[in-house]
C-alpha cells in the first residue's frame, strides 16, 4: 500500500512538472515574440472616450501619428516597450524598464498616453501607472507626470515638432534616474541637496520594491507575459541588489551581481530584504 501511495505521489509530481515546463515554455515563446513595439487590437487605457471623433486637421494629425509610430518602431531605446492600438490611434501603453545604477532599477513604469485632438499643436496627456504611490516628486498620486517637454512644469517646452519617443526619453532621462531629488530641484546649487538626494534615494527604492510587487499582482493588460518573464529573469538581480545594499552599498550607484541565490545553497541561508528605511 505504501508503495502505491509513493508512485501515485510521483505520478502527481511528475504531472506538476510537466505542466510547469509547458507554461515556462509557453512564457519564454512569448516572452520572444514580445516586440519592443506592437500595434494591437485590444484598449485597457486609462483615458476614458472622449473627444477623440473631434479633430481640427484630421489628416495631418494622423499624419503626424503614424509618424510617430515610425519613430517608436525604429528608435526606441532597449528599456523601453510600447503598444500602439489599432481601435484607437491617439492611445499608447508604455512601460519603461528601472536601469542599474538607479533607486529604480528593474522596477517596470507604464505609462498611458492620449493624444489630443489639438496635437500634435499641443503636448500629449501623460497618466503614470502609481499604484497609490509616489515614487518621485514629478509623478503624483495620481498619476499626473510633471515634465518640461509636457507643459506642465515650469518650463514648457513642447513644439509641434515633437514627438511620443522624446517625451518617453525625457521621462527615463529626467524622472526615472540615478538621482530623482537633485534632478527635481532647481533653486539651490546641487551640493546644497547630496545628503538628500541619498536619503530620498533609499526611499524610493522601497517604493519601487513596493510597485514591483503591485506590477506583479496586476500587471497592465497586453504586459502580462512581459511582467511574468522580466521578473523571472531580473529576480536574481534584484535579490543581489538589496543583499548589496543591506551590506552598506549606496542606493543609486552600481553594484557587482552577487553569488546567485539557488536550491543547491545551504539551506541555513535567508533571502536579502530590501532595505527599510523609516521617514
Amino acid at each position: 500500500m505504501e508503495e502505491e501511495n509513493l508512485a501515485a505521489k510521483k505520478r502527481i509530481m511528475d504531472s506538476l512538472q510537466k505542466r510547469l515546463k509547458r507554461d515556462e515554455d509557453e512564457y519564454v515563446k512569448r516572452w520572444r515574440r514580445f516586440n519592443q513595439f506592437d500595434v494591437i487590437m485590444n484598449d485597457d487605457h486609462l483615458f476614458v472616450p472622449g473627444d477623440e471623433d473631434v479633430h481640427c486637421g484630421e489628416d495631418f494629425r494622423t499624419n503626424k501619428i503614424m509618424e510617430d509610430w515610425r519613430i517608436l518602431k525604429e528608435r526606441l531605446p532597449r528599456t523601453i516597450f510600447v503598444r500602439g492600438y489599432k481601435s484607437i490611434k491617439d492611445r499608447i501603453r508604455a512601460v519603461i524598464v528601472g536601469e542599474a545604477g538607479t533607486p529604480f532599477h528593474d522596477g517596470l513604469f507604464f505609462f498611458d498616453i492620449e493624444l489630443p485632438s489639438s496635437y500634435p499643436y499641443k503636448p500629449p496627456v501623460v497618466t503614470y501607472h502609481s499604484y497609490g504611490f509616489r515614487l518621485h516628486p514629478d509623478l503624483e498620486w495620481d498619476g499626473k507626470v510633471r515634465l518640461n517637454l509636457l507643459n506642465t512644469n515650469r518650463k514648457k517646452y513642447w513644439n509641434p515638432d515633437s514627438n511620443v519617443l522624446e517625451v518617453l526619453v525625457s521621462i527615463r532621462e529626467h524622472i526615472v534616474n540615478s538621482k530623482p531629488y537633485l534632478d527635481s530641484k532647481r533653486i539651490l546649487p546641487k551640493w546644497f541637496y547630496e545628503k538628500k538626494s541619498l536619503a530620498y534615494n533609499q526611499k524610493a527604492l522601497v517604493l519601487n520594491c513596493k510597485t514591483m510587487l503591485e506590477v506583479m499582482h496586476k500587471p497592465p493588460k497586453d504586459f502580462e507575459f512581459f511582467v511574468a518573464q522580466h521578473f523571472l529573469d531580473r529576480a536574481e538581480a534584484i535579490l543581489s541588489a538589496c543583499l548589496a545594499y543591506n551590506k552598506g552599498q549606496k542606493v543609486g550607484t552600481p553594484f557587482p551581481i552577487l553569488p546567485s541565490f539557488s536550491s543547491s545553497s545551504s539551506s541555513s541561508a535567508s533571502l536579502p530584504s530590501c532595505p527599510v528605511v523609516t521617514f
